[in-house]
């Protein structure tokens, strides 16, 4: 065997992979645990890949340990070669009709909460091989990942034209104004009467209002009609997450708007009230999109079939709770 073969043999899949996790985790021992393996085993495959490649991969620091230029490098074409062969493992599965590898999904928070998790339970029984990854994001956010290519598909709410990814549509939902009910009664009705069954746009004026920081699909509707009709809105805060939005409600005396499956868990517990707008302008359209930058692998059919049929159910039954 010519030393160029014997260095070969030693450039298996097992020890490139270990090397990429040592080198983004700076630690043997965060290797080791990432791969399941014992350290000495870890230990092995770099001294095995150091006598292969003829030089030092890390030195040691008071912390772990870090690459040598030979191992930054070839760390850009060690991630490349893993990828491939993830490819040539899922290009197998496919031919042979099994959906496998990685599906990037993107929720937005309105239904991140019940969705990853259904969605999860169903893909683990359905496609054992299929991993997912699941990425939570304002709509806006969502639309550039996918145009980019950074995530397979998403679910997101549209409200006007469709931009230049694939969409399909799950579910309907009116924007609510919401609110602790003790705030929404005494800003909105009189004493001793019931909350209104929906309410106009105008009344907004009369709320201390916590709204998302723009550019975001809702604000940026709000703002437009708002604009129109020359209504002026107290927003006292703006805030870039639903946690923030959520938290406001609950410590102070303040509305926002969302949809009624945003709140679902607050209203069936009584913590929170939603009054929806009676504009239809502010009927959402929740749907699912996927990138035109990625290839549509037969992982990602798989999940997108999976997603239409429990999407439009489970925000059902959390728009009635």
């Amino acid at each position: 065997m010519t030393h160029a073969t014997e260095a070969l043999e030693l450039l298996t899949l097992k020890s490139l992979r270990t090397l990429a996790a040592a080198i983004q985790g700076g630690s043997l021992t965060r290797a080791a645990v990432e791969r399941g393996l014992a350290q000495s085993a870890v230990s092995r495959q770099i001294a095995e890949l150091e006598r292969a490649l003829g030089g030092a991969l890390f030195y040691r620091t008071g912390r772990g340990v870090k690459p040598t230029a030979l191992a930054e490098q070839m760390l850009p074409r060690v991630s490349a070669l893993l990828s491939e062969a993830e490819a040539l493992v899922r290009l197998g599965k496919e031919l042979t009709g099994v959906p496998s590898g990685l599906v990037t999904l993107g929720l937005v928070p309105g239904v991140a909460g019940f969705m990853a998790a259904a969605l999860y339970g169903e893909v683990a029984q359905r496609f054992p091989e299929i991993r997912l990854r699941v990425i939570e994001g304002y709509s806006g956010d969502m639309e550039v990942a996918l145009s980019q290519g950074r995530i397979d598909m998403a679910i997101l709410n549209r409200y006007r034209a469709r931009g230049s990814n694939s969409y399909r549509k799950l579910a309907d939902a009116q924007i609510c104004v919401v609110g602790r009910q003790s705030v929404l009664q005494r800003m909105l009705a009189p004493a001793d009467t019931a909350l209104p069954v929906s309410m106009g746009l105008q009344t907004l004026e009369r709320l201390p209002l916590v709204l998302p920081v723009p550019p975001n699909a809702i604000r940026n509707l709000l703002d437009e009609q708002t604009g129109r009709q020359g209504l002026r809105l107290n927003v006292i805060l703006e805030g870039s997450s639903s946690v923030i939005l959520k938290s406001m409600l609950a410590r102070h005396d303040c509305a926002t708007l969302l949809p009624r499956h945003a709140v679902s868990e607050e209203l069936a517990c009584g913590s929170l009230a939603a009054i929806p707008l009676a504009e239809r302008v502010f009927r959402q359209h929740v749907v699912l999109a996927t990138s035109s930058q990625r290839p549509f692998t037969l992982a990602g059919k798989a999940v997108a079939a999976l997603v239409a049929e429990t999407a439009g159910a489970l925000m059902a039954r959390q728009a009635v709770l």
